[in-house]
């Protein structure tokens, strides 16, 4: 099925391999889209029928939910045809975020559904329905879950090539009604035997799923409209990145923001801070340059210089790692800073990042007890302590000296 998902792909979709093009990925939507739509209003008129013919409230139910299948992959491809807008006044950032928006409205329609066969389901186990399903009826069904798995696995395919969260939540609508309709199929069986209030059980069980299926659909759709957190793949490879030129000793404060798939990344390094002006800012932009042309979207790069002449740098920078490395709590510190250059009277300043899990009170206690630990082996010393926000991502193994410094 891969194989042919891929040929059909490349028969119909226009620059298919462009996999990134907001009007590309538009193409991949409709095709999956009015696949979809064509496919499930066939089998929900085949359902239907069938299912009015018996009084079977389970097989009606999945009716319902493959004609819910149309109605959704319709929302997919108006999202796809919304995300495809570039961006204007109001949208600085384009519309790439409406798959997602495009993914939930799926989940809302699945779980109305749901309830509504949830509802019909326990009727049906109070007054089931005494027709029972000839083997003609029970095979035809059987042909229809086929057709449907197929179609499912299409989505799935087109959705993997893309990496898009709407067309894999339009499959796994898909998939539920292969559940369902599987479970229609036991019911008719059972009816045969006499069973015939298995029709409102397996009603129910059908209905269960596909509200687990909304369920599903809004937790993953629901994540990138709120704000994502980066993979750890993803953080390396903007590290590795700043980390490859020769004159960057540290990375830290990396903050990533997704749009669809307009991607703005920002980050600091630290460098030596005796060079000059232009050459720290050509060293940002070829940084910049290099994470655009590898992840798109764009990049932007602070400059951090760091003096690690002063007299007393290696002895606070000890200290400061004995320090940390007793408290499970703090990651790492980078960013050492010595303000002013007499050895006894100077500010230390640098950045703590803390675990995931550290509140707000944690997180003043911490920084408090550093502090004081510092205080007591540098007393003329000042302390400034500014701890990481949890949307930003620092390197967790130690870098080459100067850099961030693992706990």
């Amino acid at each position: 099925m891969k194989r042919l998902t891929h040929w059909t792909a490349a028969k119909l979709i226009r620059d298919h391999e462009r996999v990134n093009d907001l009007k590309v990925r538009a193409r991949y939507g409709a095709l999956e889209g009015w696949a979809s739509i064509l496919v499930n209003l066939v089998l929900f008129v085949v359902k239907l029928l069938a299912g009015l013919s018996i009084r079977s409230v389970a097989l009606i139910g999945d009716a319902v939910h493959t004609l819910a299948d149309s109605a959704t992959s319709a929302v997919i491809i108006l999202g796809f045809r919304m995300a495809k807008k570039p961006s204007d006044k109001e949208h600085p950032f384009g519309h790439g975020r409406m798959e997602s928006v495009a993914a939930l409205i799926v989940a809302v329609l699945l779980f109305v559904a749901g309830v509504e066969i949830l509802k019909s389901s326990v009727r049906a186990i109070f007054s089931p329905p005494s027709e029972q399903a000839g083997l003609g009826m029970i095979a035809l069904i059987a042909g229809t879950l086929v057709v449907k798995e197929l179609l499912s696995r299409f989505s799935f395919h087109l959705g993997d090539i893309i990496d898009s969260a709407a067309l894999k939540a339009d499959a796994l609508h898909h998939r539920s009604d292969v559940l369902a309709t599987a479970l229609v199929l036991v019911a008719l069986f059972a009816s045969r035997y006499g069973y015939n209030y298995l029709d409102g059980v397996m009603g129910l069980f059908v209905a269960i799923i596909i509200c687990y299926s909304g369920y599903s659909i809004a937790r993953d759709a629901v994540t990138p409209l709120l704000g994502q957190a980066p993979s750890r793949e993803e953080i390396k490879e903007v590290e590795q990145i700043a980390l490859a030129h020769k004159d960057v000793s540290g990375v830290h404060d990396i903050i990533m923001h997704s749009y669809g798939h307009t991607r703005v990344v920002s980050l600091h390094i630290e460098v030596p801070d005796d060079k000059p002006p232009f050459e720290l800012h050509e060293i940002s932009e070829e940084i910049e340059e290099k994470i655009v042309l590898k992840r798109g979207g764009m990049a932007v790069v602070h400059i951090d210089p760091i003096n690690k002449n002063h007299p007393q740098y290696a002895t606070i920078d000890q200290a400061i790692t004995a320090i940390v490395s007793q408290d499970d709590r703090i990651g790492s510190f980078h960013e050492l800073r010595i303000v002013g250059r007499d050895a006894d009277k100077c500010n230390a300043v640098f950045d703590i990042a803390l675990a995931e899990d550290t509140d707000e009170q944690e997180q003043y206690d911490i920084v408090n007890s550093v502090r004081a630990k510092l205080s007591e082996q540098f007393p003329q010393m000042g302390v400034v302590i500014k701890a990481e926000p949890k949307y930003a991502y620092s390197v967790e193994t130690s870098s080459p000296a100067g850099g961030d410094h693992e706990a």
